[in-house]
């Protein structure tokens, strides 16, 4: 029968996340969020000894077989674990959320007998006790947004050309192509500033077009280190929400990568990867903000049965109760939702609509609840001194992050 107690070892695991998130992560969090430089943010010694901390816990590692060094824990565990985290800084959960991607796309590839940067980039993630290693996703350019899913129409590809046998000649604008050459790749191009941990990572899993003349099917998928020659980042961007999430441009001029760092060429295995790592990232979203959501509502939960209006608690005042009621179900209702999507993906039976519709209906329920919860504060909840206004500015992100909510909508009915 169906049942919804989490196994003895995952219980555990969330209550030492809710510990270190109460204790260390939600003020690192708070700390970093009000640095104005984004760049003099993820410098700060703030920044670093709250990685350092995470990693030394084994949050970068938490599905890692305990035989290679990780905590062991089954794969449901990261979902659990990934709302704690956001409950305390939605920023910094997103980091470790992407952190590990290098990682695990290196055991899901068996790739550490590949090429022997995989291998050593491997031994050092799982022995990092100082946050240093992570990794990123580079897929947005500044031309393709949420296009990524539109196959088959030849105007729609990665938009930066190099030609055969040539480096660094370059037509249109934006975006990244890799041309083939004997033994390896010719990579230029850019991608735009909402590479998650793109100012950070020392690992790349970038989507490149390879036939830049084919639509998205011509894409390819390479892991690369970011100390290849020619890789180059901008400035971290500076922005509303999440800004403990480091987010920067990257640009590639002239990069020769190997044959052995493309580890899926241009054809329908794109496209199976693309939608697995598109599911298991809406499903993600969805569970940070529900996180973000929680920690809104505790706030103002608490705050209602403090505050006295009218001669009462504001929480007894109907209109308030209402409030909160629909904030506790919305909550609920996402999490559900969300935990089945986690459920088949750790099952082998990713469903992406499934995962549209649950990230869709919790990145709404954020954005509501964290307004609602602000005006449970009244003229507190518009000020820094309370932790509200950050979570309504994180919970705005959350409705763009990993594609924007009109467009995993539209995406979801296509599914139908």
């Amino acid at each position: 029968m169906l049942g919804f107690d989490l196994p003895e070892e995952i219980a555990d695991a969330q209550k030492l996340a809710r510990d270190f998130v109460q204790n260390e992560l939600r003020p690192a969090e708070a700390e970093i969020d009000t640095i104005p430089d984004p760049e003099a943010a993820y410098t700060s010694d703030t920044f670093k000894s709250v990685l350092a901390r995470s990693y030394e816990m084994g949050l970068h590692k938490l599905t890692v077989p305990e035989s290679e060094g990780g905590l062991g824990l089954p794969p449901f565990a990261s979902h659990v674990i990934l709302e704690e985290l956001a409950a305390g800084g939605a920023g910094l959960a997103s980091h470790l959320l992407i952190a590990p991607i290098a990682h695990y796309v290196i055991q899901m590839f068996g790739l550490a007998h590949r090429h022997p940067v995989y291998k050593e980039y491997a031994e050092k993630f799982i022995e990092d006790k100082q946050g240093i290693h992570s990794g990123c996703w580079a897929i947005t350019e500044p031309q393709v947004g949420s296009d990524i899913f539109t196959f088959g129409e030849k105007d729609i590809h990665f938009r930066t050309k190099a030609k055969h046998g040539e480096t660094g000649e370059e037509e249109g604008e934006g975006g990244v192509t890799a041309a083939k050459e004997d033994g390896g790749y010719r990579v230029d191009g850019s991608k735009s500033a909402f590479v998650s941990n793109g100012w950070y990572a020392d690992f790349i899993l970038l989507m490149a077009a390879v036939d830049s003349d084919e639509d998205m099917s011509g894409t390819g998928v390479f892991l690369i280190p970011t100390d290849l020659e020619g890789i180059s980042r901008g400035r971290p961007l500076d922005k509303l929400g999440l800004r403990a999430l480091n987010q920067a441009e990257i640009y590639f001029d002239d990069v020769w990568v190997p044959d052995e760092m493309c580890i899926v060429p241009a054809g329908p295995m794109y496209r199976t990867l693309l939608e697995f790592i598109v599911t298991t990232g809406n499903t993600a979203v969805g569970l940070l903000g529900v996180g973000v959501a929680r920690a809104a509502f505790e706030e103002a939960l608490a705050h209602a049965k403090e505050r006295s209006q009218g001669g009462r608690t504001i929480f007894d005042h109907q209109l308030v109760k209402m409030k909160l009621f629909d904030a506790s179900r919305r909550i609920e209702a996402s999490r559900l939702m969300l935990w089945k999507s986690a459920w088949l993906l750790t099952q082998g039976r990713p469903d992406l609509r499934l995962a549209f519709e649950a990230r869709t209906l919790a990145s709404e329920a954020v954005v509501h609840i964290t307004s609602e919860m602000i005006q449970v504060f009244g003229g507190y909840g518009i000020s820094k001194e309370y932790p509200v206004e950050k979570y309504y500015r994180d919970a705005k992100l959350l409705s763009i992050m990993d594609g924007t909510l009109d467009r995993v909508a539209l995406s979801a009915a296509e599914l139908m």
